[in-house]
């Protein structure tokens, strides 16, 4: 798996269709027969990476989104961001 670090650049993968539910989106890849459902910040990443972006980029409007530690924020963005390219979900250069 790649090491996803702050100037990695992410993008979506195709083939996912999203709807939101509640505060909630929810993803289905019907080629994969998967099903993921995400809170609002893993929503809000997302949507982020509706064009590509670097993780620096993501870390940054989330903390001005949300009240946390820079260190705290990168550990669970990077965390979430492996967890999404194991799944498929992601494309990371």
């Amino acid at each position: 798996m790649p090491d996803i670090k702050l100037d990695s650049v992410i993008s979506r993968a195709e083939g996912f269709t999203t709807a939101p539910v509640h505060e909630e989106l929810m993803m289905l890849n019907v080629e994969q027969g998967a099903y993921y459902s995400l809170d609002p910040i893993a929503a809000a990443i997302w949507t982020m990476i509706g064009k590509p972006a670097a993780v620096q980029d993501l870390v940054e409007r989330l903390q001005q989104r949300y009240e946390v530690s820079a260190e705290q924020c990168q550990a669970d963005v990077q965390a979430f961001l492996e967890e999404m390219h194991k799944n498929g979900m992601i494309l990371i250069k």
